[in-house]
């Protein structure tokens, strides 16, 4: 919709906002401050894991369901936009580097619980903007979310070169209380990027919510569509971050198939094996690179096998099970991007299967100070329900504690019974998990609790083990039958 158009409906839109004023005043007993026109100017080095876990604050379990966590597909990488001059690329051409912007609807600049500031985003949107006093949970920022913008129709953003952006929507719902009472698109350089947005359905009232997409920009100006289809679209902040100098859509730059022969080892160009003991708080195996524990199955799978089974390991001590743990450390490497594995996972108590990455900085900086991306994580004996993290420091960045926030899924039936994709889409200050194609979770820097550091922006290498028992999985009992196994059927890396 042009500028006349938005001016058209000037007095509609303001007259929607006031009964949307009495409404949250008549019901929540909320003050909403509703302003007019635009007033502002124009343990440990060796990777080993704490395998305690707590419930974290914004821990959210979801049962998969047709037509639900949509927003955000990892195929989403933009094209170029249409029809403008180019920006000027970066003469050394390799972009603005760790360039970000992050704007909210605040009248005047916040700052988030990781300590970085947000400005006001009257110079670059239309619309009208309202204050709420709403508390919103599954954040440590809330102060973002207690500011909006609605009404507008596109904010339009100066970037500093040509590149693909990477776009944050933050977003809460605190005038409704029922899905389809606010319903909006949103586009960006002329491409519809989020279809149906649904605040309420998505995350329920008074809760952080997050749109994450990628965008090529060409003409040093990323701009924002806002589509209406019920009432009003809103935005409580928007940050911006430059991803990359290229403006091609995402490729896959590294992946392993495993299409070896029979019982052949996994390919060593690819990947090592991590042998011994003592992995994490209370494990009860030992991790060998024997075919029996790792091998591929000739029929295009990787088999990670735990065996009940007396093995004296590296350490010199002798445990009841085996299995294995490989990793592309010192082999492969990457910053962002998509990043999946087809997995069918075990059954039975005391059984940990995960596939997970780790900050190539480990063994300076040790465990968490390096980072930790938990794709997936199953434990045996829950066999429908997988679980999404991120591991960093918190309180400043000591060793200890670490901090977890955590998403699940929970699938209409047992994990173990067939292939699923499990896949992250990791961004700058932001990480979104994926199970079979579809967001369950996404976490950001401003929703880690206050004090903490966001670790995520460096190379990580990848990682693949099955553990036995710990303080998380628990000891297997008598109903845990061996041997059990990880069937892989890819692993692949997209930028």
């Amino acid at each position: 919709m042009g500028l006349r158009g938005r001016l058209s409906t000037e007095a509609l839109a303001l007259r929607a906002g006031l009964r949307s004023v009495a409404h949250r005043y008549r019901r929540r007993a909320v003050l909403v401050v509703v302003i007019g026109l635009l007033v502002q100017g124009a343990s440990q080095t060796t990777g080993q894991r704490d395998t305690r876990r707590r419930q974290p604050a914004g821990v959210e379990t979801t049962m998969q369901e047709a037509g639900r966590g949509s927003i955000g597909q990892p195929s989403t990488w933009g094209g170029p936009g249409q029809g403008r001059a180019p920006a000027s690329p970066d003469p050394a051409g390799r972009g603005p580097g760790s360039w970000v912007t992050r704007i909210s609807a605040s009248p005047v600049a916040i700052v988030d619980a990781a300590g970085r500031q947000w400005s006001p985003d009257a110079e670059y949107a239309d619309g009208r903007s309202a204050v709420t006093d709403v508390h919103v949970e599954g954040t440590s920022s809330p102060a973002i979310y207690q500011h909006e913008r609605w009404g507008m129709s596109a904010y339009r953003i100066p970037v500093p070169a040509t590149g693909t952006y990477a776009v944050d929507l933050y977003l809460a719902e605190t005038t409704f209380s029922q899905p389809r009472q606010r319903v909006f698109d949103v586009s960006a350089e002329g491409g519809v990027k989020a279809s149906d947005v649904d605040i309420i359905k998505a995350a329920g009232r008074n809760r952080a919510y997050h749109v994450i997409f990628t965008v090529a920009v060409t003409d040093g100006r990323l701009d924002l569509g806002f589509i209406n289809k019920v009432y009003y679209a809103k935005v409580n902040g928007i940050e911006v971050a430059f991803v990359r100098s290229s403006t091609v859509a995402r490729k896959l730059v590294w992946a392993d198939e495993f299409n070896g022969s029979p019982n052949a080892r996994v390919d060593r160009r690819r990947w090592s094996h991590e042998i011994g003991g003592a992995w994490g708080e209370g494990e009860l195996q030992a991790y060998t690179n024997r075919v029996a524990n790792s091998y591929q199955d000739g029929r295009g799978h990787l088999v990670i096998a735990t065996q009940a089974e007396r093995y004296t390991g590296a350490d010199s001590i002798t445990r009841d099970y085996t299995s294995a743990r490989i990793s592309t450390k010192n082999k492969y490497s990457f910053q962002y991007g998509v990043f999946e594995a087809r997995l069918r996972t075990p059954v039975g108590k005391g059984l940990w299967p995960a596939f997970w990455a780790l900050g190539t900085d480990i063994d300076r900086s040790g465990w968490p100070k390096c980072g930790e991306i938990d794709v997936m994580e199953s434990l045996g004996h829950e066999p429908r329900k997988a679980s999404g993290t991120i591991h960093g420091p918190s309180s400043g960045g000591e060793a200890h504690p670490d901090y977890e926030p955590s998403y699940s899924i929970v699938n209409t039936s047992a994990l173990s019974q067939g292939f699923h994709t499990y896949g992250v889409r990791w961004l700058p200050g932001s990480i979104e998990f994926y199970f079979d194609g579809r967001r369950y979770g996404a976490i950001t820097a401003s929703d880690l609790p206050g004090g903490s550091r966001w670790v995520f922006d460096h190379q990580f290498y990848l990682v693949l083990n099955v553990a036995v028992g710990g303080q998380w999985a628990g000891s297997p009992d008598a109903t845990t039958r061996f041997p059990q196994a990880l069937h892989v059927d890819y692993v692949r890396v997209y930028q």
